[in-house]
């Protein structure tokens, strides 16, 4: 009886100090919800605070390019701010939590100068966000636990932070024994990214990680690599009610909702996270549907000589070209907006489409978990990809689902003609040319990463579009894509 009684007290209170959930602090700033809200997923996902605080410093030589901290994985910080744009921290029991969040893929960085500083675009492509580097920074550590210690981490931790006694007890014998078997598990879970193709910065498999944990699917070898996709101006983009649109790169869901709590999932939201996330779901999809890029730079009202001016005959030249030839496909009342085009027709490289299977499209479907029946329903299979909208085009740059051309004007040149190499994940803007600098010799090849279109996954044929054009008139386009 006695230790039936003990039990009966443990219990809850190891739920009381260790995962009770306690709200995040208000805030009427949906964006600081996006940039830094709770997506329910801290119990699977998260680290606690001074953990995560300290990782960098134990182990520098795991992160991309052995620099600059959590800096080196892509993510922005806003000055004076706890936590980078993508991690938000809220406290289980007694101990605060950091995990990533939505806005841990979708954030950008820009220059129109090489001597700029950073512009912040929030909601962004994750140009330069390397979200493979982090999963294999923590994945390192989970393979080296020798060096994982309490001895080492609560070193790292009290340099900093004059921890107090009952916190110091809480992370030398629970808390970080509890950190180094969830690494360990982290590097047994993602070892099959090393029999793929890197993504690269910018880029995500963001579905074999789901068909492989959370829908229990046998490894199948596919590749899933595809760029990150801003979230801008939905209530622009789904404004007819009486149309089904597609959504993600291949049209797997039509349902906007129903995408965002199946990205929470994938990120590693359970049913009782999702119990407090709803709220900040519901805000994070308000902030989508009205968040809008910055203006293009690119404007006839630049002086001649400026490396951002355009010509207005030719904008309005390049315009009409636009509404005969690419209309139907990227403007939200063209007949073929957010539909998908058969692979047939597009003919790009089919990878993530033949990542995403019946087999996975089903198991989602009929998704259980947590005794939970989430009730999805607009899961597809398809054979294409998504015509979607051309916001903010100067910012989407490198172009294509997979990222495998760099300019829009290598987009309007015949696939043989595209560059076969280039480097991606630097910010300066091409005035030229459209999209960001990525030229071997300049800048991007030192801040960059090598883009290889010979790699699985990463084939830059397909979408003939424009490509039969004449020069004039393909200059004359290039200077109106620019503008949008």
């Amino acid at each position: 009886m006695f230790f039936l009684a003990l039990i009966v007290v443990l219990i809850p209170s190891a739920w009381l100090i260790l995962l009770r959930p306690v709200p995040q602090p208000a805030t009427n700033d949906p964006l600081q919800v996006f940039d830094h809200g709770s997506i329910g997923n801290e119990t699977q996902q998260g680290l606690p605070y001074w953990i995560w605080r300290v990782l960098p410093t134990l182990f520098p030589e795991y992160l991309p390019g052995n620099q600059d901290g959590y800096g080196s994985i892509g993510v922005y910080w806003i000055g004076g701010e706890e936590l980078p744009v993508g991690f938000s921290k809220k406290t289980l029991g007694v101990i605060p939590r950091v995990a990533p969040n939505c806005a841990f893929c979708h954030q950008e960085t820009y220059r129109l100068h090489a001597d700029d500083p950073a512009t912040f675009v929030p909601a962004g492509a994750g140009t330069r966000v390397n979200v493979q580097g982090f999963i294999r920074f923590l994945s390192a550590i989970g393979r080296h636990p020798e060096r994982f210690t309490a001895d080492n981490v609560m070193t790292a931790i009290t340099a900093i932070y004059d921890m107090p006694l009952w916190e110091r007890v809480l992370y030398r014998y629970l808390l970080i024994p509890a950190v180094r078997s969830a690494l360990e598990a982290q590097a047994t879970r993602f070892a099959w990214m090393d029999s793929r193709p890197d993504w690269g910065p910018g880029r995500i498999d963001p579905f074999n990680p789901v068909k492989f944990f959370n829908l229990h699917l046998p490894d199948d070898g596919t590749i899933g690599n595809s760029d990150i996709m801003p979230l801008w101006d939905f209530s622009t983009a789904l404004a007819d009610t009486t149309r089904q649109y597609s959504l993600h790169w291949d049209g797997l869901n039509s349902n906007l909702r129903e995408t965002a709590v199946a990205g929470a999932i994938g990120d590693g939201m359970d049913y009782q996270g999702y119990l407090s996330a709803g709220p900040t779901l519901n805000a994070i999809l308000d902030f989508i549907r009205l968040q809008k890029p910055p203006p293009s730079p690119f404007s006839s009202l630049r002086p001649v000589g400026d490396p951002y001016h355009v010509d207005q005959a030719e904008v309005d030249q390049g315009k009409a070209i636009y509404q005969s030839q690419c209309a139907s496909c990227h403007e939200p009342d063209g007949a073929r907006f957010r539909t998908v085009i058969p692979a047939a027709e597009i003919d790009t490289d089919r990878h993530r489409i033949d990542m995403w299977t019946e087999a996975a499209k089903d198991r989602y479907t009929n998704y259980h978990a947590d005794d939970y029946n989430w009730g999805f329903h607009a899961f597809h299979k398809t054979n294409g990809y998504v015509a979607n909208e051309l916001t903010g085009l100067w910012l989407r740059g490198p172009y294509l689902h997979n990222g495998s051309v760099p300019t829009l004007r290598d987009l309007l040149a015949a696939p043989d003609q595209r560059p076969k190499q280039f480097y991606r994940g630097y910010d300066l803007i091409d005035p030229v040319d459209g999209g960001f600098v990525s030229q071997a010799g300049t800048p991007a090849q030192r801040y960059g990463t090598l883009y290889d279109t010979t790699v699985a996954g990463n084939g830059n044929g397909g979408h003939l579009y424009g490509t039969d054009l004449s020069d004039q008139d393909k200059q004359r386009l290039l200077a109106y894509l620019k503008t949008l």
